[in-house]
């Protein structure tokens, strides 16, 4: 069939069930003068049912359809019309898949984000339908050959021809016509016919071949070459021949034997393609014999384990990638392919320069056709990526849990420290005895001291802080040197250097506690035997060359140091050593802690350094701008007296007795009437019976069956200018978040002291 024959009679069917794809298809066959007929269904069934009627030149046929997918419409193609070719063009499929599908039978298979390679891929597998059709005749004819070539004893596939040189004529066998398409009479009697047919490439090469050969007396001559078959195609033939000479050496015949190699060549193609698609995959592909010994080595394994193809053929798996070493999984795997052919699992490797990495191992064996095994496949894809995320998400849902739980334990805290906090306040006041005076500041100080460490369980938990302020550098070293006494090592001595009135900074405290944190584990870790951790902090004014060099701004910086006497760090760990996922703590770090500091500092507009020998310790400088704003000067601070009420009546809502009972005895004692309810339901019914008399109400947010919010809502129906102030002991009761449910006048966190109460309480009934 020829080329314009093929376009006018080309029948298609296109198995699509997008209508643009469908548009598409049929446009790039029509404009490229391909389409005679298609035919587009969308079913199983209407897939089927076309199959059975009139035959198709070509099958295109998407992967993923919504009840039907590509490998099954490939396979009714193979029983209802096998010798249709059928071609995948989808934009799911994926290179082990579409490789699966060429073994089923496919032809060919085109991305849909490549839509030029269709027209091609279409052509060729018609070429390819063209040229099995032809195969399947010439078998049928060389059967046929075969019989009369048995009676006569001519038992060859193969063309023989005899060329005269004096009378320059060629004799061609019978099976000439079969092999090229040609009568052996349209072939011509002469050498220059027969040149004819040669590929103008190949054409020189070949006739100056045969004439040395013949010219230099020599007695075999032979060529690989194409020829021209009568439909213009052409097969690679292999030709070799004997030069016959007569009594006086003078060259009298050529008798000679061409060879159709197209079949192999193009056998060696699809080799070589399948190779190159091996290539392409990221997955190490490896073969080894039963000895474990390396006899394939794609390219996905030089890119994952660093070795070049020629570095691990004839090496042994055990050795590149175990280091002689037999993990227990290696046991197991060898169990289960004894057992089953095949093993799936993770394995920890080592690669050229002996990093490790953790692949997901796949291993098949390889059966010779008596079934007994004879080399191993193994596909390993590097997943080390990925269990370094999945660790990182399981830690932050470890970390999600946990500020749940500490969410509430700081409220029940804040909801225990009220009575106490109030309550020191009231007891203040009273006339008592020097001794319990001081037995008061130091329950003041620690119930404080309690309500900032449930604070700052908050932050650590849920990352809660939002604003900077000023922090005293000196008040941060000597807190971080109080936790390295009391939780490290005694044989670690921990000393502070520091200026007398270091600079404040404006920062988040939490954020630096971490760094200062980190950087004190680490020098503890550097120092197992014992030794001395120093705390420094000085005033720093950073000159312009130095700012430039780190990228910050010149200025007054303050500078607190972490340095140790422990084992020092190496030259080619410092400058890993800020890197994410770096660690040389093995499964014991997460080479998360320095890499975060470097974060957190340059936030905070500042930078660190670090200083180092192998056996002289280390040394990490943190860099921080100076907060340029006044410090109040607390000394010339006087206390004014706490506003006192006029009797107005105020209604206190929640359900912990305990702080019913003190937040109305500090509003009596400063002259408000106080009317208590400790639930929602309670307080929304006495309201209903008293509303005319409540000037304030001060309730809880977070309370069973009906909470804060709700009551309020249930209450300002009855009186909607109702003042509102709500308290709260969760991170969660901040305005902002009860702003979009329900208007208030003011909030107060929870654990609150009496001062705070009683200046909230005035400001908003004096506020119009």
């Amino acid at each position: 069939m020829t080329a314009s024959s093929a376009k006018e009679k080309s029948r298609f069917l296109h198995l699509e069930d997008n209508a643009n794809d469908q548009l598409l298809v049929r446009e790039m066959l029509h404009s490229d003068g391909l389409l005679g007929e298609l035919v587009a269904v969308t079913t199983n069934y209407d897939f089927e049912s076309a199959l059975v009627g009139r035959p198709f030149d070509l099958i295109i046929s998407d992967f993923s359809l919504p009840s039907f997918d590509g490998l099954k419409a490939l396979a009714l193609a193979r029983k209802l019309s096998p010798q249709t070719p059928f071609i995948f063009f989808s934009g799911t499929i994926g290179e082990e898949v579409a490789v699966e599908s060429l073994k089923h039978g496919a032809t060919d298979y085109v991305l849909k984000q490549r839509p030029q390679r269709l027209v091609g891929a279409v052509r060729n597998a018609l070429r390819s339908k063209e040229e099995r059709s032809r195969l399947t005749r010439m078998e049928g004819e060389l059967r046929q050959m075969e019989e009369r070539l048995q009676i006569v004893a001519r038992a060859s596939n193969d063309v023989v021809w005899e060329w005269d040189i004096a009378l320059d004529k060629m004799w061609l066998s019978e099976n000439f016509q079969d092999i090229f398409g040609l009568k052996r009479e349209e072939a011509g009697s002469s050498l220059t016919r027969w040149q004819s047919l040669l590929h103008p490439d190949d054409r020189d090469r070949v006739v100056a071949g045969l004439t040395s050969a013949v010219a230099g007396r020599g007695r075999v001559w032979w060529s690989e070459h194409r020829v021209r078959r009568s439909d213009g195609t052409y097969l690679n033939v292999y030709e070799r021949a004997s030069i016959i000479y007569d009594r006086n050496r003078k060259p009298v015949r050529v008798v000679g034997m061409a060879i159709d190699m197209t079949e192999r060549k193009r056998a060696e193609g699809t080799i070589r393609e399948q190779a190159e698609l091996l290539d392409k995959a990221q997955d190490a592909i490896i073969v080894c014999d039963m000895d474990r010994t390396i006899l394939y080595w794609n390219k996905g394994a030089e890119r994952i384990y660093g070795w070049s193809r020629d570095e691990a053929l004839g090496k042994n798996v055990r050795t590149l990638f175990f280091h002689n070493q037999k993990p227990d999984q290696l046991r197991d795997a060898t169990k289960s392919l004894d057992e089953c052919g095949e093993w799936t699992g993770e394995l920890s490797e080592f690669t050229k320069n002996d990093r490790s990495v953790i692949v997901q191992a796949r291993a098949t064996l390889i059966r010779d056709e008596g079934g007994a095994a004879k080399s191993l496949l193994i596909i390993n894809t590097d997943i080390t990526e990925r269990k370094q995320l999945e660790e990182q998400f399981l830690r932050a849902q470890r970390l999600e849990s946990l500020g749940a739980l500490v969410g509430g334990i700081a409220h029940d805290l804040n909801n225990a420290l009220v009575p106490i906090i109030v309550g020191v306040d009231i007891l203040r006041d009273q006339p008592i005895s020097p001794d319990a005076q001081s037995m008061i500041r130091t329950m003041e100080s620690s119930a404080r001291r309690s309500s900032e460490m449930v604070k700052q369980m908050l932050v650590f938990a849920r990352g809660g802080e939002t604003e900077k302020t000023v922090i005293q550098v000196s008040r941060l070293v000597k807190e971080m040197a109080k936790i390295v006494g009391d939780t490290f090592p005694k044989s670690i001595r921990c000393r502070i250097q520091a200026d007398k009135e270091p600079w404040p900074v404006s920062g988040f405290p939490v954020q630096l506690h971490q760094i200062l944190l980190n950087l004190c584990v680490n020098a503890r870790d550097a120092m197992p035997n014992g030794g001395t951790l120093t705390l420094m902090a000085e005033n720093v004014n950073l000159p312009e060359q130095d700012a430039v060099r780190n990228k910050v701004s010149p200025g007054r910086y303050v500078c607190v140091a972490v340095s140790d006497t422990g084992t020092g760090i190496a030259p080619e760990v410092m400058e890993k050593m800020f890197k994410p996922f770096y660690t040389t703590k093995g499964d014991k770090g997460t080479g998360l802690g320095l890499s975060t500091c470097q974060n957190i500092i340059k936030t905070h507009g500042g930078f660190i350094t670090a200083q180092s020998k192998i056996g002289s310790g280390a040394r990490f400088e943190v860099y921080l701008p100076a907060d340029n704003g006044q410090t109040p000067d607390t000394s010339m601070i006087t206390k004014t007296p706490l506003p006192s009420g006029q009797g107005e009546r105020i209604l206190v809502v929640d359900d912990e007795e305990a702080i019913l009972a003190i937040t109305r005895a500090a509003l009596e004692n400063y002259g408000y009437e106080v009317l208590t309810a400790n639930s929602g339901t309670e307080a929304v019914n006495f309201f209903i019976k008293n509303h005319s008399t409540i000037s304030l109400l001060i309730s809880d947010m977070s309370m069973p069956l009906m909470d804060g919010p709700a009551a309020v809502q249930a209450m300002r129906k009855i009186k909607p200018n109702l003042k509102v102030i709500f308290m709260s002991g969760s991170e969660g009761g901040t305005p902002e978040d009860l702003s979009a449910r329900v208007k208030m006048d003011a909030f107060i966190a929870k654990p609150f002291t009496n001062e705070k109460l009683l200046e909230t309480v005035h400001q908003v009934l004096v506020r119009k």
